[in-house]
């Protein structure tokens, strides 16, 4: 059962912090682990059926979603001590899951990925090119290479592969 006292966190790191402070700076958690365990209760746990204190599956802070995994760890020599470490792990958008299934299927390399990612997320060439630091002829020539990879002619094309594979799979 959860209580406030185990809630103070023996390790963390620096995402995990930003993540349970957002929208303010990790810094103004406040100073000691007391700031922290007050986040934590706050924003990773909820009260169950029973009264008793249990951690969220998953969580947001701002536009990103976070899945909240515990692990029970039952401390050697310390009758009765035990542990839970808690792993938060960033929810992969749907658009990132389709573009990934996508270049799966049609052999993508890492570079192709962003692109498509990027192309998916409605962004021009040049958009594409100032978020890569590339220039935009560079941008089209990777697009073209997917073209060819994805037997489409367009832009539009590599989209409309990427939805239409996935409503396939989806189907099936």
């Amino acid at each position: 059962m959860l209580s406030k006292e185990s809630l103070v966190p023996a390790a963390y790191n620096r995402e995990a912090l930003e993540a349970l402070a957002f929208p303010n700076p990790a810094e103004k958690l406040g100073e000691g682990n007391a700031a922290l365990a007050h986040h934590i209760d706050s924003r990773l746990t909820v009260s169950a059926k029973d009264g008793a204190r249990k951690f969220v599956s998953r969580f947001k802070s701002g536009n990103r979603t976070y899945l909240c995994r515990t692990i029970h760890v039952d401390l050697e020599g310390d009758e009765g001590q035990e542990m839970t470490l808690v792993l938060l792990e960033r929810e992969a958008s749907p658009s990132q899951l389709l573009e990934r299934k996508a270049a799966e299927h049609f052999g993508l390399t890492r570079r192709e990925r962003q692109m498509v990612e990027l192309l998916i997320q409605g962004m021009t060439t040049k958009e594409i090119a100032g978020s890569l630091n590339l220039s935009p002829n560079t941008v089209k020539s990777f697009l073209r290479l997917v073209m060819t990879k994805m037997g489409v002619t367009t832009r539009s094309g590599i989209v409309g592969k990427v939805l239409r594979r996935h409503s396939t799979q989806s189907s099936s």
